[in-house]
Formats: structure tokens, sequence, C-alpha cells
């Protein structure tokens, strides 16, 4: 065969082979495949994408795969989502199903679990740049969130080991029954010498006018939490509630120290002591249900976490049931008191971790860049963000006069709630139209009283993994917890016993502690 024959067969051959092929990629009406054009093209599949999800389940209940969420899901992002049945928040759940080698391509983690993940390599990495390109407004409400990000333990070198999840929660209020002050002729305090006399004068005026002598500040069953906003009059804050971190201070020499083995926390424990042995605040520092002894009248003061002072929000609750007993109280909050010589209450900025959103090792960038594109567009699309919040409005909830979402009769139950797939896929943060609708008008006067606040940035960052911290730590508090109530019931005299109580404290893994606080620190 000639040199210009065995170009004429090649050719022929070629034309032979793309026929074959397009006849291949027709459906039969001489149309083309769309995933044949998409392969051609070079865009991706249109197959929908696998994810297995372990998300917020409903007190052990879980959805169906056909779940009403679910499969809204699936057709909005083009996803087959597969829902992984176990708790977060179990650790026995967790130890087995990481066990089991199948991790879930999105899987929630405790915060003291994290350390766990890491260390196990069951989590992969999601790159920085990432995020940006992908979900941009998530990467946006995380640095918002978590603005001392690349110093915490999850970030390395342009890499998030976990995306943190949670908000920078509103400080923790102390809610005073005015109508007891308007009784006693007083005025709210602002100082510390002011809360001591609004102390004695709520103990010892009967202020609640029934002429007994059955009244009393506040009480002391709930440890820190209840002395949240006076600690701060000293400079500290002390874990509880929802402040979920301990707090660190630089000490004379540079070293930081914890905030329980400052001179500010033995200042605050002898001034609570002699409110205590005054008779001022609640005598049992062991009752369970102090919310009640607020409602009951017994207590006028009260400190807790922000949403549960939101009676609309909370109706069946302790603060809430205070206006259903009493339907002549009246409250207002704390304000910021002036310490010792004259200075200002300081609060710590805590954005506390309330878990972490962990990515299977095994999990595809492509799996990644779905998990993060539900995650972010339910942050911006309010038809998204309420789809997993709360459904679809007119069946599973309605909008009140408050402006406040409210789940339907039929969905009220935890059972019909996990049955549709509701808050299984959420993500913990939310721009102010969808805290409205979490919360009503509730929260505005409660952000207008914070606003003035006196705060500082923390020293060791929320999301810190401490190792030492795992393994001393429950015997450090201990010591901790010790002396504070035996200094306050006066069976301690402070003076006399701190320099006892810090070598125990040192002795009892609090040197430990100190020394990797203190290396972390150095390292940021």
């Amino acid at each position: 065969m000639t040199v210009k024959g065995i170009r004429l067969w090649i050719i022929s051959c070629l034309v032979f082979m793309m026929l074959v092929v397009t006849a291949c990629g027709n459906n039969g009406n001489g149309q083309q495949e769309e995933g044949a054009a998409n392969a051609g093209s070079g865009q991706a599949s249109s197959e929908p994408v696998k994810i297995s999800w372990l998300g917020n389940g409903t007190a052990g209940l879980y959805p169906e795969e056909d779940s009403y969420v679910v499969q809204k899901l699936n057709e909005r992002f083009n996803v087959e989502l597969e829902v992984v049945e176990a708790t977060s928040t179990n650790e026995q759940e967790m130890s087995m199903l990481y066990a089991s080698g199948d991790i879930p391509n999105h899987f929630l983690v405790s915060a003291n679990g994290i350390a766990n993940v890491i260390e196990q390599g069951l989590a992969r990495t999601v790159p920085v740049g990432m995020i940006q390109e992908v979900a941009p407004n998530l990467w946006a409400a995380t640095l918002e969130n978590y603005p001392l990000l690349e110093r915490m333990s999850i970030y390395k070198d342009g890499e998030l080991l976990a995306i943190p999840q949670g908000t920078r929660e509103l400080f923790p209020l102390t809610a005073v029954r005015t109508d007891w002050l308007e009784e006693l002729g007083l005025d709210m305090p602002t100082s510390l010498e002011e809360l001591e006399e609004v102390a004695r004068q709520f103990t010892e005026e009967d202020p609640d006018g029934d002429g007994q002598n059955n009244t009393y500040a506040f009480s002391m069953t709930t440890g820190y939490h209840n002395i949240y906003t006076i600690a701060a009059a000293f400079g500290i804050s002390l874990p509880g509630g929802t402040v979920k971190d301990d707090m660190w201070l630089e000490g004379e020499d540079g070293r930081l120290i914890k905030a329980q083995v400052s001179e500010n926390f033995k200042e605050l424990t002898m001034y609570l002591a002699n409110l205590y042995e005054k008779g001022y605040i609640y005598p049992d520092v062991n009752v369970k249900d102090d919310g009640a002894l607020f409602s009951d009248g017994i207590v006028g003061m009260r400190t807790a976490g922000w949403t549960a002072l939101m009676p609309k929000y909370r109706p069946s609750d302790w603060y809430a049931m205070t206006f259903t007993k009493n339907p002549q109280a009246t409250t207002d909050y704390l304000p910021p008191l002036m310490g010792p010589n004259g200075e200002e209450a300081v609060f710590e900025n805590q954005s506390s971790v309330w878990r972490y959103t962990g990515i299977g090792k095994d999990t595809t960038d492509e799996q990644l860049k779905k998990i993060l594109e539900i995650m972010d567009t339910q942050l911006v699309d309010m038809d998204v963000h309420n789809l997993i919040w709360r459904g679809e409005e007119g069946v599973h909830y309605t909008v009140n006069e408050n402006g406040m979402a409210v789940l339907t009769e039929e969905y009220s139950s935890q059972e019909k709630q996990a049955e549709a797939g509701l808050k299984f896929f959420i993500v913990n943060n939310r721009n102010e139209e969808q805290m409205e609708l979490s919360f009503g008008s509730e929260a505005e006067p409660q952000r207008k009283v914070q606003e003035n606040y006196k705060t500082k940035e923390q020293l060791i960052p929320s999301g810190t993994i401490i190792e030492s911290a795992s393994k001393y730590g429950a015997d450090v508090e201990k010591v901790e917890k010790e002396f504070f109530l035996n200094v306050v019931t006066g069976i301690w005299d402070a003076e006399k016993e701190w320099d006892s109580y810090v070598k125990r404290w040192h002795a009892a893994g609090g040197e430990e502690i100190t020394n990797e606080v203190n290396e972390i620190y150095e390292n940021l």
C-alpha cells in the first residue's frame, strides 16, 4: 500500500470511530446524553454527589432519608444525603463509630472530643482557600466569631483541622427584681458597695411585703455562674453556664496564671464571704433548682445565660414563671459594677466553641465543596435557612406577633421534628434576621445593655487544645471549688488558707497546665 493509501485508511478509521462514539452518546432521539455532553465540555457530572452526614440529632431521634428536609436539600444542592445515626455528644457512640473506620463525610464533634479526632487522624483538613472560594459567608461568620482563629489549635498552615461552630454569645445577665427596689426606695446598684446595701435590704427589709423574714439577695447554688456579674467587677471571668472557657491573666512576671489562683479571685471570695456571713446569700449552697428560688420570690437576683431570660422564647422556664407566680413582679438587668478602688468591671470576650464540624478522612474535594455549599447557603438564603431550622412556613411553623418562629402543634413533639428532619443540618451561626426568627425581639434590650461593657480579648483563644487539662483538669477543678465554697460559707479564712490552696492547686496538676498554657502563649 502506498503512503497516500495508508493515510486514507487512517482517516477512514478515525471517521468510523467518531461515528461510533456519536451513536453511543445519543439517547435514541438523536440527542446527546447530558452526562456525555458535560464530559465532552469539561463540566462536572450531573450525578448527585453522595454525602454521609452526622448532624444534630433530636433527643436521640434522626430523620429518615426520605424526610421532608432531606428530600428538599437533595433537590436544591444535587446531592444524595445519607443520614448517620449517632449523637455527637455521646462519647460511647462516637467511639464505636470511630472504631468502625466508617467515618462520615460530615460529622459533629464535641468541644471535648476534638483532640481525640485530630490525634487519631479521623478527619481530613479543610483548605482555607477552598472555604473562602466556596463558602465566603461561612468564612466571614467564622472569623467574626473567632477573631483569633489563626491562633487556635485547629489552624495549621492555611488549613483547618475542623470548623468551629458557635457564636460570640451575649454575656450572662443578672436579673434583679425592680419591684423590690421600688418597694424599698432603692436605685439599681452600680458598685460593689451599693450592691451590698441592696443585698442587705433585700434580706432584712421585707421587700415582698409579706411581713416575714424569708428573702435573700441571691443564691450560690450554681457555683460561679450566679456571680458572673460580680466577678467581672474584680476583673475576672469564671466558667459556668454559657461561659465555657477558663480565663488566663498576665502575672507580674509576664507569665500567665489562671483566674482561680489570682489575687482577684481571692478578693472575690472574701467579698462573697462577707455577704454570706451577714446572711444576705441563701444559706443552702446545695439546692439544685435555684431557678425556683427566683420564681418563688425567695431571692431577688439571679444570673443566667441570655436566652434563659426570654419569657416568650422559654415560656415554661423559671424566668417566665416568675411573672406567672408574681403578677406584680418587674425586673431589669444589673449593670456592670464598679470594682475595688473604683476600677471598672471587665468582661472577657469568649467565642466558646459549642462544637466542631469534622470532615471525614476519606472525603473527596467534590464532597467537601458540597458540604461547604450547604453550610454557607443557610447563612444567607432565608429559604434554605428556614428549611433547615424549621421546615416550611404554614406547615411546620408559623411566625407570631413578636416576630418569632413557632412550631405548629403538629410538629411540636421531638418525634415529629426528627421525622421531618428539622435542625439536623444546622450550622450554629445566624444573621440578625435569622436571630429574630429564633428569639423574636426579646434579645434586643439585652444587646443594648451590653453595648458599653468594657471588654478584653482572650489571651488563650477558645478552642485551644490543652492536653494537660484533659489529664489534670478534673482534679484541679475539685481543689478550686473546695476552696471557693469553704471560703464563701465561712469554713475557711481566705487569707490564712490562700498559700496552702495555691500549693495544692499546683500539686493537683495546675503546675503542668500552667506550663503548657505558657508554652502555647509564647508560640502564638
